[in-house]
This record gives C-alpha cells, sequence and structure tokens, in this order.
C-alpha cells in the first residue's frame, strides 16, 4: 500500500523563460512548452502548454506555466523545449510557431529526482530562450498545415520605373504592408464605412518583415516605419507574410522620399541644409490578389502618385509557400537536423553514386542502385543523387529533364507492297521530358542520353540509357527514391539534389510548362519523411524557390543551395540569385538554410565567398568537374570545406565511410573501457579524455554550434 501511495504522489513541473534581451518577444506572440509527455502535446506543437507572463503590466517579466502528474508519470526524464508563436483565424483558429529551440537534444529534467524532497520541480529556475547548457540555437517555424502559407515578395533588378524624369530621380523608401480584403482596416480609414460585425477578431495575415540580400547582414528583420531605401540595379528585397487566408491577401506598398531628397533633385545647384522632416509618403501600389493567380510568377502594378494618378509602375516576383500534404503523421518537434552540423574531416560524397556515366567513363551507370551501393561500399559518406517526378508523379532518380526516346519509322513503301521481303524498319530518336513519360514506360521504352552526339560527350556515339535484357534490376535506370531509401546501406547519408527547371540566360528554359512547385515537393518530401528512418538526409537544389519550400515545408532536414557562380562552362541562369556566389552565400544565410554548395570553378578563381559563409556560420559543400583531380581535391580539404561531391570515389585510394568508422570506434570505446576504482573521486578513463579509443583514431576538437552527427 505504502509503494502504490508512493508512486500516486502528485509532483508539479514548473516551467519560466526569458526570451533574450537582443531577441525580444513581439506584442503578439506568446511561449509555449512542448515535450515527451502527453500534458506537454506528446512533441506536437499543436497540444503544447501555453504559457502566460508573470506580470501583465512589466514586458519583461518572465513567462511561466506548470504541469502536474503522478511519480508514475514521471517515472521517465521529461524532455521539452520552448518556443514562440501567435494566433491567426480564418475559418477557425490557427497557431502559428515563430522561433523554437531546435537542437538535436531537447532541455531535460526527471521530476521523480527533483522533486523528491517537496512536491514541486523546477520551482526557482528560470531558462533562457534559446540558450542550454552555454549553446545558442533558435530556428524559425515551418508551415504545420495545408491551410499555412507564406507568401514571399521579390524587388529587385529595374523594378521601378516613372514616367517623368522628376519621379525617376528621388531616391525611394518601400514600405509593404498586408491586408485583408474581407475586412475593414482600422478605424481611422472611412473607405468603407460598413460596420464589420461578424468578423474574426484575430487577423489572417501576420506582420511583413523584410531581408535585404543585397545588404551585409541578408537575414529577415522587422521593417522600418518608413521603409527601406531601394535603389534599382543594386538591391534585392524579399518581404514575406504568413497567412491562412491567401485568396483574401493584398498589399499595399508605399513609397517614402525623404524630404531633403526632394530639394536636392529640384535645386541641385545649391547646397540645402539637412532637413530634420520625418520621411513623407508621396506613392502608393496595390498588389491584389487577382494579380496573383498562381503559386509563383511576376506581377506588374502601377504606382499611384499622390493625386491618386499612375506616376510609374514597380515589378515583383511573386512565391507561395503552401504547407505540406501527404504525410502518414504530422511532423513534431522531438528532433531536428536543419542547422545541426558536426564538424569533422571533410565528408566525400559520391557524385550520382559511382559517377556520371553518360557524359564521362564511370564503373556503373549513374544514379542506379547499384551505382549508389557501389559508392557506398567504396567508402563514401554520402551520395548524391537527382530526383524528379514522372507523368504519374513517382519520384524517380534521374539527372536530366529530358530522353531520346527510339521510335521505329514504318517505310509507306511497305504498306503499299506487303508481298516484298521484310526490310527493318528505320529507326527515329525524339526527344522527350521525364514529366511527359509514365514509369513504366520508361522501365519499357529504348532510351537513349539526349546529349548522345554533342561535342562536350566524351563517350562519341550512342549513349544507352536503358538497360540490356540480362541485367538485374539494380543496374536498371529510374529507380524510385523509395527503392533507394529500402536498398542502400542505411549508414550511407543522402545528399538529394531536387531537380526543377530554370530560365537560362541565353533565353531558353529547361524544360518548360512543369508541374506546380508545391505538389512537386509534396511528393518528394513525402516519400522520404514517410522512408527515411534514421537515415542522415540532406537536401539540395539549384532553384533558391525550391530550396525556399523545402526549408519551410517541414522541419527535419537540412537544405544546402546548390550555386553555379560565375562560369565559363554552362550556360549561367536567369536567376540573380544564383549568379554570383557571393549572392547565393547571402540568399542561404537570409533563407536560414544549412549552406551553399559552391561551383570549384568559381571557389578556385576566388575563395572569398567560402569563408563569408565561414563568418555566417553556414555549412559549404563543393561540387564540379575540377574535382576530378586529386590535388583540387587536397586543396579544398586544406581550406577546411564540409563536404567534396566527385565522381568514381573510393576508386583511386581506399577510404571508410567515415559514420561508420566512427561508430566502430565508439563501440570499442566502450568494450575496452575498464571500470575506475571505487575509492577515486574522478573518472581517469572518460569519454572527454579519450580513453579507449584505437590507436591512430584522432581526437576531434569540440564541435561547433552547427552540426548534423546522427
Amino acid at each position: 500500500m505504502a509503494g502504490d501511495a508512493a508512486s500516486l504522489k502528485l509532483v508539479k513541473v514548473c516551467f519560466a523563460v526569458n526570451p533574450p534581451a537582443e531577441q525580444a518577444i513581439r506584442p503578439w506572440e506568446c511561449f509555449f512548452v512542448v515535450g515527451n509527455s502527453s500534458k506537454l502535446g506528446n512533441w506536437d506543437p499543436d497540444g503544447a502548454l501555453e504559457l502566460t507572463r508573470r506580470s501583465s503590466t512589466d514586458p519583461s517579466s518572465e513567462w511561466v506555466g506548470s504541469i502536474t502528474g503522478t511519480t508514475l508519470e514521471f517515472n521517465e526524464p521529461l524532455r521539452f523545449r520552448y518556443f514562440t508563436g501567435y494566433y491567426l483565424e480564418s475559418a477557425k483558429k490557427f497557431r502559428i510557431i515563430s522561433r523554437w529551440e531546435s537542437w538535436v537534444s531537447p532541455r531535460t529534467v526527471i521530476p521523480t529526482i527533483e522533486a523528491s524532497s517537496s512536491s514541486v520541480c523546477r520551482e526557482h529556475v528560470i531558462d533562457e530562450f534559446g540558450t542550454n547548457g552555454g549553446r545558442q540555437q533558435l530556428s524559425e517555424g515551418w508551415l504545420q498545415n495545408a491551410e499555412h502559407n507564406e507568401i514571399l515578395l521579390r524587388i529587385h533588378g529595374d523594378a521601378l520605373k516613372f514616367y517623368s524624369t522628376r519621379h525617376a530621380q528621388r531616391t525611394y523608401r518601400i514600405h509593404v504592408s498586408p491586408f485583408d480584403l474581407q475586412r475593414r482596416e482600422s478605424s481611422h480609414d472611412d473607405e468603407d464605412s460598413q460596420s464589420g460585425s461578424g468578423l474574426p477578431k484575430l487577423p489572417s495575415f501576420s506582420h511583413t518583415d523584410v531581408a535585404i540580400l543585397s545588404n551585409s547582414d541578408p537575414t529577415f528583420h522587422d521593417q522600418h516605419h518608413y521603409g527601406e531605401i531601394f535603389q534599382n540595379n543594386n538591391s534585392y528585397f524579399v518581404f514575406r507574410t504568413h497567412t491562412v487566408a491567401f485568396e483574401f491577401l493584398a498589399f499595399r506598398i508605399e513609397f517614402f522620399t525623404d524630404s531633403t531628397l526632394e530639394v536636392s533633385c529640384a535645386k541641385s545647384s545649391h547646397v540645402m541644409k539637412e532637413s530634420t522632416r520625418l520621411p513623407e509618403r508621396v506613392a502608393v501600389a496595390y498588389c491584389l490578389p487577382s494579380s496573383m493567380q498562381h503559386s509563383f510568377g511576376k506581377v506588374v502594378v502601377p504606382v499611384l502618385g499622390r493625386q491618386q494618378k499612375p506616376i510609374g509602375q514597380i515589378t515583383m516576383d511573386y512565391l507561395l509557400v503552401k504547407g505540406l500534404t501527404g504525410l502518414t503523421e504530422p511532423l513534431k518537434m522531438d528532433v531536428s537536423f536543419c542547422h545541426h552540423w558536426k564538424k569533422r574531416r571533410t565528408l566525400e560524397v559520391g557524385h550520382r553514386g559511382s559517377g556520371n556515366s553518360y557524359t564521362k567513363f564511370a564503373a556503373a551507370r549513374e544514379n542506379t542502385i547499384h551505382s549508389l551501393n557501389n559508392a557506398a561500399q567504396n567508402g563514401a559518406d554520402f551520395v548524391e543523387f537527382d530526383v524528379q517526378l514522372t507523368k504519374d508523379r513517382t519520384a524517380v532518380i534521374f539527372h536530366d529533364f529530358h530522353v531520346l526516346v527510339s521510335v521505329a519509322k514504318r517505310s509507306s513503301s511497305l504498306l503499299l507492297e506487303p508481298g516484298k521481303p521484310y526490310v527493318p524498319a528505320v529507326v527515329e530518336l525524339h526527344q522527350m521530358a521525364i514529366k511527359d513519360l509514365k514509369l513504366n514506360q520508361l522501365h519499357l521504352l529504348h532510351l537513349d542520353h539526349y546529349q548522345h552526339d554533342s561535342p562536350d560527350n566524351c563517350r562519341k556515339g550512342s549513349v544507352k540509357v536503358s538497360a540490356e535484357d540480362h541485367e538485374g534490376v539494380e543496374h536498371r535506370p529510374f529507380p524510385t527514391l523509395i527503392e533507394a531509401f529500402m536498398n542502400i546501406n542505411p549508414e550511407t547519408g543522402f545528399n538529394i539534389e531536387v531537380k526543377y527547371p530554370m530560365m537560362m540566360k541565353n533565353g531558353c528554359h529547361e524544360c518548360e510548362n512543369y508541374f506546380e512547385r508545391n505538389e512537386y515537393i509534396d511528393v518528394i518530401l513525402s516519400d522520404v519523411l514517410n522512408h527515411a528512418g534514421s537515415r542522415r538526409i540532406v537536401f539540395s537544389s539549384f532553384d533558391p524557390d525550391i530550396c525556399t519550400l523545402i526549408s519551410l515545408k517541414q522541419n527535419r532536414y537540412p537544405v544546402l543551395f546548390l550555386c553555379v557562380g560565375a562560369t565559363t562552362r554552362y550556360v549561367p541562369f536567369l536567376d540573380e540569385r544564383s549568379s554570383t556566389s557571393m549572392t547565393a552565400v547571402n540568399f542561404a544565410a537570409g533563407t536560414q538554410l544549412l549552406g551553399v554548395n559552391f561551383h570549384s570553378e568559381d571557389l578556385l578563381r576566388d575563395a572569398a565567398p567560402l569563408h563569408r559563409a565561414n563568418k555566417l556560420g553556414l555549412v559549404s559543400f563543393v561540387w564540379g568537374d575540377d574535382l576530378d583531380s586529386q590535388k583540387n581535391i587536397e586543396y579544398f580539404k586544406d581550406l577546411l570545406v564540409d563536404g567534396l561531391i566527385y565522381d568514381r570515389i573510393g576508386e583511386v585510394s581506399k577510404r571508410q565511410n567515415v559514420f561508420t568508422v566512427e561508430r566502430e570506434a565508439k563501440n570499442a570505446l566502450f568494450k575496452n573501457k575498464t571500470p575506475a576504482p571505487s575509492l577515486s573521486p574522478s573518472r581517469s578513463s572518460s569519454i572527454d579524455g579519450g580513453a579507449g579509443v584505437p590507436q591512430g583514431t584522432p581526437l576531434r576538437p569540440p564541435s561547433p554550434l552547427r552540426s548534423f552527427e546522427s
């Protein structure tokens, strides 16, 4: 009976948290705590405990809350994280995550021990949001459901055009504000005299913040009340807003000028004293939902002057990111690797498995199960491969957007004279897009590589894509992404390059009329999240918007921005964000990606982008044909890049998967470890001291904050 009473003893666990001084919580945000208890949502943010401010009159006071349970309920360690969030409302109320503590290991407490002498645990503990054990890490939230959307507006290039020289010569500040067309705005606006009765109390959209990719600090921040100075062909602005009612979301773009600038334009020959007057609004533009009918595009809207007459126009790109669909269970907050990278020796990644086989020489057909497994057996830490969708929306592994399909052409003379002896049909090759062929067609048709006659192709003549009849399944092209998860050594990481066609600077498009971006990414992400298990995953893409979608739709795996940069080997992409490696670094930092996958050609010319990436805490990978040279591989290793992607891995010199080496060393450490004498106050064979590490195994310094382990 006494044991039963002890197990039913009630324990109160207290939570208290303060925001960091440099990142104050916004007035509309609240603190929440989520964890591995049913009272904390079992890591589901929808079931998290909402905290309250200890003092409603003191904005600097901590946020507090508590849960109560029996000692039986709290028998296991209680693990938890804090996050900030706010509510939006359309047809129903939605909780939006602003920022959350995303270390791999969450906060931990053992209530039955800490509350052994009293019934209250953590009564006087106040945590600092984002800091635990001397480590700091906060990540932005992701899109949690299908109704939760993020809209991005990009203003760059020659975006502003004015009809008169007087207006064109001014310097403008741009400020963007969202509003819901269903609702009357603040009470001082008299455009709509309706009472607005029955409208929700909460907004359907968030505030709009801005990232200026052309600045030294490219991260998102609150807009200045009078906006930021924009200069044509020099500035790159990205505005973002969360919404749960995109179909009713509109934007007001306001233009401000400093009064001193106006006087200088009118009387440029005179030196005027600096005015203390605040900037004034001189023009406005409205971007309505009817202008954004798709999830991606470009809009041109008129700029209206003080007299509500058009004085110019502004061009903007827009991107609608929708919440992920197709998961077998919702994403939770128990673990995240999005910004977790363990600094170790340079990882070596097998390019398309064992290497490019269609335009170069390789031991196995590229992007097949055999090629990927061959690279894994040769000691690759990761294997890199390309993923795209077939017509029936199956994620397959293949590099190119097109193939050549063999079509037998029948001679008309054979039809007219059936008595003639048989003449073999003439075979013609027709180019078709992978997106226009179903998976079974890709397996049945006779296919050739679309560049089989290209002068850049090292393998002259026909290069067959289709497998021969005698080849096993593992040698055949177009394995599905799910098959890769099922058949590749689980200790080998996957660098999944998500293919998406882009516009080139020469005016050509890689593959027009492609899948809608959100639906496309949802299929690939669902396959990964439903089948990845414990495998290490890193996504990458040349399309910066695809990188954005992947990072916003899930909270589990990191993303690298694949960059071509300045090049003489390839036709560059039109997108300004990939035109230089330095711009790519700013984009990755502003979008909170893990890092950048640089092109070797550009870094061999100038390593400054790599140094800037290091300064911003980004992970750096390198890809390119220059890595066919062992000399260049060693050069980049000396620069301490985090990963190298190259062909024919492990064929020149034998190597072993670094994760296998670490696992075996760890097992040997604990196997050979001898217990310390019971009378000794210290343990001489500690892990930090390296006792039990096999001879020749180098000791590594402490891991930095950015890491990606297991």
